[in-house]
């Protein structure tokens, strides 16, 4: 997919920050701003051209929806009863000042199709065709944005 060991090692070094910026008495939305621009950019690094399966598109989505609930201290949480309490994503990652992650990676797509759109390059790989090998593989290209 793309996604290397050290963007997930840095996320990781990233933990301690949100434990600093929440004692601060950071506002959701001002964490949802460090999020979006330190930790998306890592998490994110060349998503631009990364074909994403379904499968870790929905470990994305699962990340972001955590992050948004770590932002607003809104939880998944077991009521007295038993039955469960599940915050709705939307509530939270507009609390948070997010949006979806399908839409950053749209986003992030879009930046580079719009540099690359008019070069050359793109219009050659365009007009490629696959190596028999490869006949079902997507390529960048090709992708939705």
């Amino acid at each position: 997919m793309g996604m290397t060991m050290t963007n997930m090692h840095h996320l990781g070094s990233l933990q301690g920050q949100g434990r600093v910026l929440r004692s601060k008495g950071m506002k959701p939305r001002a964490m949802g701003y460090f999020y979006k621009e330190i930790v998306q950019a890592i998490l994110l690094y060349g998503s631009e051209t990364w074909v994403v399966s379904d499968s870790h598109l929905k470990q994305f989505r699962s990340f972001h929806s955590r992050v948004g609930r770590h932002l607003t201290g809104r939880h998944i949480r077991q009521l007295k009863d038993g039955s469960w309490f599940v915050p709705p994503t939307v509530d939270i990652l507009e609390n948070a000042g997010l949006q979806t992650i399908d839409e950053y990676i749209r986003r992030r797509r879009q930046t580079v199709r719009s540099f690359t759109r008019h070069r050359p390059l793109y219009e050659a790989c365009r007009r490629s065709t696959a190596l028999a090998t490869n006949t079902n593989k997507a390529v960048w290209w090709q992708l939705e944005v």
